[in-house]
């Protein structure tokens, strides 16, 4: 038989079913198209085997004056200046203070967690702290002591935990000496976005924090003291204790052992009942005194201390102490937290409510919490960097990589420096310094529409003069700025709800703005690309282009995006550049996931687009580098990697398809029957057998699963390869998940004939 030519039209395209596409691409992973030909993208490895605390969210690379090659890297924990592999930590500093004398205490014996005192330490659980000048104390040594530390616990404002990782010998003893200096870096930033929960937050009227739950077996009245259940396996053993002195001012608790309670809930010291919200070194913190009405006491040292175990039952809150069997049947209160007593039926419900905070009653806080994110910019060889809505920093290349950077309101000469921004950038063509979303002039209120920008050619005058050409702006539409690009005639800056430009044009005026559009934003800050004069970005429902006026770029894709895509999760979106490809990738999380997952990937110069997973949090172009770079996560540590370096996913084999949409003869009518086929493509490898294996499906309805026919290894030397698949339609998948092979697809011819109607 005569064999038929199938072309494929160039593109992932999901805007119609897979049987509307006929002979197009439906499906794919890890592959680009170039020239309208489907092919595997190159591979990916670490530049070094270092590791960097937080997530990567920015990346810029550039060289200075000595010829150092230069990439800042903003986490969510940290700065760093990565030098031939190296990270060095220029995490600025935000206060230091000298401690008290001995402001170590030990926890337990074998121990290495102490208990910090430091009045007004700002401090958040995470944040990093460096000690310098202590003495050992109680078998912790200077090394232990001396060195960067992680706020494990805060006990109250005065007081805090950290794990020096030693060793104490007894426990309980204070020491340090009298000249500890302890430097306090910026506060950590957020993972994730988080949701605020206060008061009335969680089921009606509170929260739960911890959730188990079995049912009663056999009813109970609104009095009883014992109360029998299914199961009470789930539910927390009351444990018991001794207790350090307690003093109704104390905003900590120390036990002898806190190993048997959980990490937040209720305890009971004598008649008082306590609430804590922490649990961290035989130290309950977060304390709320004198709970559920009873009264704040003294207590010894050595005083009893019983965890105290919650349940909900409908809306009734009841406290127990002990449990026998299946029984709670010791310290039961019923009708605790403003709840109110009732009967409940035989397999009512019975839910584990420690951490539950009736109507009226105060619950411990969930803060709003925004990703952390970093911009920054180059000033020569000097670099910008912005914590978003925070202060602004310099680093000064002639210090070297490990110095710090410091606050731009600090540095020598600085006049009305902003000490807030969403996003600092250098305006390049006329050298000022531009912040965005900045404090008003003489003022530390954040103006979110406010842009402020230095005198030309000096990054520390921000004060207006008819001498200089300090200045700004206040941007009439929107509620807030979203972020900012330079392109090479001007600044696009995006509002929630318009399109700016900001053009240097001299004085007086220095800067003129320009509303490009309305109704129109971008999704995240880091959603935007800029490619020599054209920029490219996303917003909540399209993606778009600006080369001198919007367009919406046509994308095939758009569906599948935007209904598999977590918008609570937004502000961690990204775009991407590979100008070796002409491709923009935008990486985002899937509905079902918090992390960057997925990404949809365009050409701009052969207007078509694919799809498919990877996990990367920050992207920089090729240019000082000759590959693109690019920050993810392996094995819970976060590196830096090389793309379009060798076939590996980082010496692992990478799994790219590319996936068709059905084809059939005429109108699919007819069944066909394929017996041959004959594979157009280009493989690359050192190993003459590595495979490509060409998977041929079918279905013969719209609304059935499609099944494997056949499975053909195809190598380099391939010609044909010899087939039975019988059906109305098909689809062909091709794959690979060998190490050392890359591959483009040309065309694919079959044998295929007309089989019946049946």
């Amino acid at each position: 038989m005569p064999l038929t030519k199938v072309q494929f039209k160039p593109g992932v395209n999901r805007e119609s079913t897979s049987f509307a596409d006929a002979q197009g691409w439906f499906d794919s992973n890890l592959i680009r198209f170039r020239k309208g030909r489907p092919e595997k993208i190159g591979g990916w490895e670490r530049i070094s085997g270092a590791s960097v605390l937080g997530t990567v969210r920015s990346l810029k690379c550039w060289i200075t004056l000595n010829a150092l090659k230069l990439m800042g890297t903003g986490t969510t924990s940290k700065f760093y200046i990565e030098n031939g592999g190296s990270f060095n930590d220029i995490t600025p500093i935000r206060s230091t203070d000298t401690l008290g004398t001995n402001p170590f205490l030990t926890g337990s014996a074998g121990s290495g967690i102490i208990t910090v005192t430091a009045a007004s330490h700002d401090a958040a659980v995470g944040d990093f702290v460096t000690f310098s000048g202590a003495t050992a104390t109680d078998g912790l040594t200077t090394t232990d002591l001396d060195k960067e530390q992680t706020i494990a616990s805060i006990l109250s404002a005065n007081s805090y935990t950290v794990d020096t990782g030693g060793t104490a010998s007894s426990g309980s003893t204070a020491g340090g000496g009298s000249a500890v200096i302890a430097n306090y870096q910026i506060h950590v930033g957020a993972e994730a976005v988080l949701s605020q929960a206060g008061f009335g937050a969680g089921l009606f009227g509170g929260q739960t924090l911890t959730y188990s739950q079995t049912t009663l077996d056999g009813g109970i009245n609104s009095s009883v003291t014992s109360i029998d259940l299914t199961s009470a396996a789930l539910f927390e053993t009351a444990s018991t204790t001794t207790s350090a002195a307690v003093a109704i001012v104390d905003q900590i608790i120390r036990l002898s052992d806190s190993s048997g309670f959980p990490a937040r809930g209720t305890i009971l010291i004598g008649s008082e009942y306590i609430r804590y919200g922490t649990n961290s070194g035989n130290i309950l913190g977060e304390v709320t005194r004198a709970d559920d009405g009873t009264t704040a006491a003294i207590h010894a040292s050595g005083a009893t201390v019983t965890f105290v175990g919650l349940i909900l039952i409908n809306d009734e809150l009841i406290k127990y102490t002990g449990k026998s069997s299946n029984d709670l049947d010791a310290g039961v209160v019923r009708g605790v937290r403003g709840t109110t007593a009732a009967a409940h039926a035989d397999d009512d419900i019975v839910k584990e409510a420690n951490g539950f905070y009736g109507f009226g009653i105060a619950v411990v806080p969930f803060t709003t919490g925004e990703t952390r994110l970093w911009s920054q910019d180059n000033f020569g060889e000097d670099l910008l960097l912005n914590v978003r809505d925070d202060n602004i920093y310099y680093w000064d290349a002639t210090l070297g990589v490990n110095n710090r950077a410091t606050a731009l309101s600090t540095q020598s000469g600085a006049s009305d420096a902003p000490t807030i921004a969403r996003q600092v950038l250098v305006s390049d063509t006329d050298r000022h310094v531009i912040c965005l979303g900045a404090n008003t002039l003489g003022t530390t209120d954040q103006d979110l529409l406010l842009v402020r920008w230095s005198d030309q050619e000096n990054s520390v005058d921000w004060t207006p003069r008819v001498t200089n050409t300090a200045g700004d702006q206040k941007l009439s539409s929107g509620s807030e700025i979203i972020t900012g690009i330079e392109t090479r005639q001007q600044i696009l800056i995006w509002t929630d709800s318009s399109l700016y430009s900001m053009r240097f044009v001299g004085p007086p005026f220095t800067f003129s703005f320009n509303l490009l559009a309305n109704n129109t934003s971008v999704i995240s800050p880091n959603a935007v690309a800029a490619i020599g004069d054209r920029v490219f970005w996303m917003d909540t429902e399209n993606f778009f282009m600006f080369a001198g006026q919007i367009q919406t770029i046509p994308c095939t894709v758009l569906r599948y995006v935007f209904d598999d895509i977590n918008l609570d999760q937004s502000l961690k979106f990204f775009a991407g550049a590979n100008r070796m490809f002409d491709e923009v990738f935008w990486f985002y999380c899937s509905a079902d996931s918090d992390d960057i997952d997925s990404y949809a990937k365009y050409n701009y110069a052969d207007n078509t687009w694919d799809i498919g997973s990877l996990a990367r949090t920050a992207w920089v172009d090729f240019g000082l580098h000759s590959k693109p770079r690019a920050a993810g996560v392996a094995d819970s540590l976060n590196y830096i990697y090389s793309h379009e370096t060798g076939t590996t996913d980082d010496g692992s084999a990478m799994e790219p398809f590319i996936e068709s949409s059905v084809f059939s003869i005429g109108d699919g009518e007819q069944f066909s029957f394929i017996s041959r086929l004959i594979p157009d493509i280009d493989i690359a490898s050192s190993d003459a057998a590595t495979a490509v294996n060409y998977v041929l499906k079918s279905r013969n309805f719209p609304g059935e699963s499609l099944s494997t026919n056949s499975t053909s290894a195809v190598t380099s030397t391939t010609d044909q390869a010899f087939v039975r698949s019988r059906s109305r339609s098909s689809v062909l998948r091709v794959e690979s998940s060998a190490s050392d092979i890359q591959w483009t697809l040309g065309d694919l011819r079959l044998d295929i004939r007309p089989d019946g109607r049946r």
